[in-house]
Order: structure tokens, then C-alpha cells, then sequence
């Protein structure tokens, strides 16, 4: 929901003298979002996941497109995917269990 928000809101976030600032918080916004659905999930839906996520910023974008204060970018929608597909490939990792290692590690201190 805070993606949502985030990106429809008419008050964009923009960090001063940063090019393309936006585009990494697409591309962290979205690998935060697909590395902690990867941690909830077995393995044989983060396919699943990662489809589901492209979708959503395919249709944020458009959303966007929509709106007369906010803008549809090409450049958006490839930062969201770059940033779920990152996290796809990590979660064939031992990254994919990580946080119920650190809950473990927590319950034996």
C-alpha cells in the first residue's frame, strides 16, 4: 500500500542534485518488496511473485499516466523490474531464508 501511495501521491520524492534519484527508489522499493515476500513464500512461487510485481509497476506506471501531476515513464517501469528481478536471483541464494536464520539465531540469545 505504501508503494501505492507513494507513487500516486501528487508529491513526488526527488533527492536535490541527484539524477535520476527516483529511479533507484523504484529500483529499492521494488527489491525491498520482492526480497521480503522471497522470505515469506517457498521457493516454487517467487516465479509467481515476480510476475505479480512487474505487473504492479507496469500498472502504477499507468496509473500515473493517468493522473495530470504525475508523469508515465519507460525508465520507471524497467527500474521496478531491475529492482524485483535482483531479488528473484538472490532468493536462489541462501538469501531467501535469511530472515528465519536471524530469527533463530535471535530465539537461541
Amino acid at each position: 500500500m505504501l508503494v501505492f501511495y507513494l507513487s500516486l501521491t501528487p508529491v513526488a520524492i526527488d533527492v536535490e542534485g541527484f539524477d535520476n534519484s527516483d529511479k533507484v527508489g523504484h529500483f529499492f522499493s521494488y527489491f525491498i518488496l520482492m526480497s521480503w515476500f522471497v522470505q515469506l513464500y517457498q521457493r516454487s512461487r517467487h516465479l509467481l511473485l515476480l510476475i505479480m510485481f512487474v505487473m504492479m509497476g507496469v500498472l502504477i506506471e499507468l496509473l500515473q499516466g493517468q493522473t495530470s501531476y504525475r508523469l508515465f515513464e519507460y525508465a520507471d517501469i524497467a527500474a521496478n523490474g531491475l529492482g524485483a528481478v535482483c531479488a528473484w536471483l538472490l532468493a536462489k541464494t541462501v538469501y531467501s531464508s535469511l530472515l528465519v536464520e536471524l530469527e533463530k539465531k535471535l530465539n537461541r540469545a
